[in-house]
């Protein structure tokens, strides 16, 4: 890892494209090509660093097939990415950048900011758990590395669940939040159609959601509570 340390950033972007990539809902192992397109560079560049990683156990490196993050390269990330979702928070909630500008600074922050900066920063928002993009913010000692869970279009009627994050777009995540689904917020599914829509219900509120869109929303499953007899 000492050999790295000279390009730490450089060696920080490629472990969060790698994460965002996945989070997107590109499975690991994600191939050379796909990592050298995210991040814009020539694949000989970026087949070069992976090597590297792997060499010093950031990523488990399969030729011909990809790369994947170890549990050593997830918690650099996990770091990353609270310094950035909490930057984007504080550059939208209280200097009322947009989402997408938000989203240029805090990639310039996320690099510098030291563990008792994100855990002030974090104090002083009110400790958020989710981007304006809807986003999950992670916890700084996150024992279970990066959230995983279950998308909302696997669930049965009846079956219910925690948002844990909603991996859309900015427009697409915009609009969920503006109909009440964020992170944090239990959703219960009420109805699945033939074409993949979903009716779901939260709190006093039912929705209707496109098999697309429903994909996107990553849930943690939640017991359906007993319907007792009277």
């Amino acid at each position: 890892m000492d050999t790295l340390n000279i390009h730490r950033e450089n060696v920080e972007m490629y472990l969060v494209s790698l994460a965002l990539l996945a989070e997107q809902g590109e499975p690991y192992p994600i191939s050379v090509p796909r990592l050298a397109e995210e991040l814009d560079i020539q694949t000989v560049s970026a087949n070069q660093m992976v090597r590297k990683l792997a060499d010093a156990g950031l990523v488990e490196y399969t030729p011909y097939k990809g790369v994947a993050l170890t549990d050593a390269g997830e918690q650099i990330v996990i770091l990353i990415l609270r310094n950035r979702r909490l930057w984007e928070v504080f550059f939208v909630e209280k200097l009322g950048f947009s989402a997408a500008r938000a989203d240029e600074l805090a990639c310039r922050m996320e690099h510098i900011t030291e563990e008792e900066v994100a855990d002030r920063l974090s104090s002083y928002l009110g400790h958020p758990s989710a981007s304006p993009t809807g986003k999950a913010i992670p916890a700084a000692h996150q024992s279970d590395a990066l959230l995983k869970g279950l998308p909302l279009s696997s669930l049965q009627p009846g079956k219910q669940g925690t948002i844990l994050e909603i991996r859309a777009n900015a427009d697409t995540s915009a609009y969920l939040q503006a109909e009440g689904l964020s992170p944090g917020t239990v959703v219960s599914v009420l109805a699945a159609g033939g074409s993949g829509t979903m009716l779901i219900g939260i709190a006093n509120k039912t929705i209707s959601l496109s098999a697309r869109v429903a994909e996107k929303i990553i849930l943690t499953l939640k017991e359906t509570p007993k319907q007792h007899a009277a």
